[in-house]
């Protein structure tokens, strides 16, 4: 019985959490399948773009977040 191969399965291979078996599966249907092979190049473009993207909170939040912890400390004594 032939196994079908899912976006899901792509996205497991992209982030190599596949069962050994299952990868040569996936690596055939995305040489195979032109849809495959299009969901699979525009998630790698999506992984990059996400890795890119850096999540640094703006100075003014952590002196504000700061300031609410001394003053929360403060009110314990």
């Amino acid at each position: 019985m032939e196994q079908k191969i899912t976006e899901e399965d792509v996205l497991l291979y992209i982030y190599n959490e596949l069962p050994s078996g299952r990868k040569s599966l996936v690596e055939q249907a995305i040489a195979s399948s032109p849809e495959l092979f299009k969901f699979f190049s525009e998630s790698l473009i999506t992984l990059k773009n996400l890795n890119s993207i850096q999540d640094d909170p703006d100075h003014t939040v952590i002196s504000i977040l700061n300031e609410e912890s001394r003053s929360s400390s403060m009110e314990t004594y």
